[in-house]
């Protein structure tokens, strides 16, 4: 038997039992694909990220992050748990306060990571590829019941969108705070349409400060709902820049000292897993040339695996 050491981190909070909760295997050299697998079932939780060294020489190291069911792609709280982690643990050269960048091989390409580490905290903001959104002229009727919404709930000014995700706009909060999904049904639409989740919004907000508040599905991928979803968020911010803005609706937002847009994402609140999501962007022109999701974590407990 080997003994690997596994982080158990809630990202996108500073906050303990908040936020999301992601795995973390440290050093997952000598795992096999099936052993990562039994290990983020094992761990039960959203995402479980392994870091493994890099397989190209212009990669720093190698991310992959399972679910209890799958392997997936992308996972944005857990590449944040991760590198709060190895920053915790002063792996990978982050020894001292200051900052970091990394570049990390994924599923889904390179991923641009940079850490800021400090005494009062760490924070983690890495790069997603600028999403492409393919508009859905009319949300099916099933659809709509596997959400638990009715057609009048839709956002008259915004259009349902699609890449990976479904990106459903509502009109009200308190629309998407009472929504309770028909996991059954959902799994089996989004499995049809090839949907890896179902992400429900709406621009009205609990924080003044806050963007725009959402929840994400994923029966398929073995999340009935996943607290705090980075990879969701991003692409959120391009969707307000994109079509929220030119629909002249209002979305708070910061320049920050660089130029770059930020917002605030809200999710987790109806399930007691509160957390808040900066998105940033970088644009120019009408053009987003850049995004990036950004977040601090705390670690929950360490231990040592046996396998």
């Amino acid at each position: 038997m080997k003994t690997y050491r596994i982080k158990q981190v809630n990202a996108f909070t500073s906050k303990p039992f908040s936020g999301n909760p992601a795995g973390v295997v440290l050093d997952a050299r000598g795992l096999s694909e099936s052993k990562m697998q039994s290990i983020a079932r094992e761990m039960n939780l959203s995402e479980t990220a392994f870091i493994l060294p890099s397989l190209t020489n212009n990669a720093d190291m190698q991310i992959r992050w399972f679910t209890p069911a799958v392997e997936v792609a992308l996972c944005g709280h857990a590449t944040i748990g991760a590198f709060h982690a190895l920053a915790e643990e002063e792996m990978h050269g982050m020894k001292r306060g200051g900052e970091y960048s990394f570049l990390a091989q994924t599923r889904s390409g390179l991923l641009a990571i940079g850490v800021e580490k400090k005494y009062s905290g760490t924070i983690i903001d890495f790069q997603l590829p600028v999403p492409q959104f393919h508009r859905i002229p009319a949300l099916q009727s099933s659809m709509l019941t596997a959400l638990g919404l009715k057609a009048g709930d839709l956002h008259t000014k915004l259009p349902v969108v699609r890449n990976a995700y479904l990106y459903v706009p509502v009109r009200r909060l308190t629309i998407v705070k009472r929504l309770q999904p028909d996991y059954t049904l959902l799994e089996k639409l989004t499995r049809r349409a090839n949907i890896v989740g179902v992400c429900v919004f709406s621009l009205e907000t609990m924080e003044v400060s806050s963007a725009v508040h959402s929840r994400f599905f994923a029966p398929a991928a073995g999340l009935s709902e996943d607290p705090v979803t980075g990879s969701a968020n991003g692409p959120l911010g391009v969707y307000l820049y994109r079509y929220a803005f030119n629909a002249g609706l209002d979305a708070p937002w910061l320049k920050m000292p660089n130029g770059q847009m930020e917002f605030i994402g809200e999710q987790g609140d109806e399930i007691n897993r509160k957390g808040r999501v900066k998105i940033r962007l970088a644009a120019s022109n009408g053009k987003v040339e850049r995004v990036s999701v950004a977040g601090e974590a705390v670690t929950i407990f360490n231990a040592e695996l046996r396998v």
